[in-house]
């Protein structure tokens, strides 16, 4: 009986005894394009097995393939060139090691990697979870949707949407048509956002035949336009008649 007992005292540790915490892991994507100009969030996260005595101080370092720090949580330690365009977004204490590279160049292409300092603990370097930055020259393709061909007096719903990877300072919209507009974040994978404006109006004849245009200004000052013409079907004018 007492055999019994012991075995399944064992069974509940077992089962209780966490094991995925207790490694050496980053979540990061392995790939985000970022706009020139703009700027690009890497989201990551990081793990590591559990110490007796929680760390209580963290320091959390980026580097490029060529091993040369573009960002340090002290701010400090970070290259000139890096001073002003790299930051550390996340909370280390909470796993959160998310960095912000702003005013993108070409020459910040690249691979980079996470590195972790937790005092009176241990350092490590997370160089088996690497994200490639490649930068593109223009701004992704704007999603615009309306109904074009409206009765007048009806509501009009257009939405315009843009992907982008700078959440820190999204997409800014612009109609050329006053109405009540709605702003929409969308976080997706990859460290990839959607960012939509919505505008909702009621038609009027004066509206006929004119283009209804939405402007999309990014961070760093690239912006797009895109537009579509209304077509508003409204009475015919009554005709006078005259008695002779």
């Amino acid at each position: 009986m007492v055999l019994q007992w012991s075995l399944f005292f064992m069974y509940i540790c077992i089962k209780v005894t966490p094991t995925e915490a207790s490694s050496w892991t980053a979540a990061v994507p392995s790939s985000v394009k970022g706009l020139l100009g703009s700027c690009v969030v890497i989201p990551c996260s990081y793990n590591y097995p559990e110490p007796q005595k929680s760390p209580q101080t963290f320091t959390g370092i980026w580097y490029n393939n060529d091993n040369q720090v573009i960002c340090h949580s002290d701010a400090s330690q970070t290259p000139a060139q890096f001073w002003s365009r790299t930051k550390l977004l996340g909370d280390l204490s909470k796993k959160n090691c998310s960095l912000m590279i702003d005013k993108l160049t070409r020459r910040d292409e690249g691979t980079f990697h996470f590195r972790i300092i937790m005092e009176a603990y241990t350092v490590f370097s997370y160089s088996k979870n690497k994200i490639s930055v490649s930068v593109i020259d223009e701004p992704n393709p704007t999603d615009f949707s309306v109904q074009e061909e409206v009765k007048e007096g009806q509501t009009v719903s257009a939405s315009c949407s843009v992907f982008h990877s700078c959440p820190t300072y999204p997409p800014s919209f612009h109609w050329s048509h006053s109405g009540e507009q709605h702003f929409q974040a969308q976080k997706l994978h990859d460290g990839q956002w959607k960012a939509t404006s919505i505008l909702m109006f009621r038609s009027n004849r004066t509206d006929h035949n004119k283009l209804l245009q939405c402007r999309v200004t990014y961070h760093g000052g690239k912006h797009q336009e895109t537009s579509k013409t209304l077509k508003v079907q409204y009475p015919a004018p009554a005709q006078l008649q005259f008695c002779h």
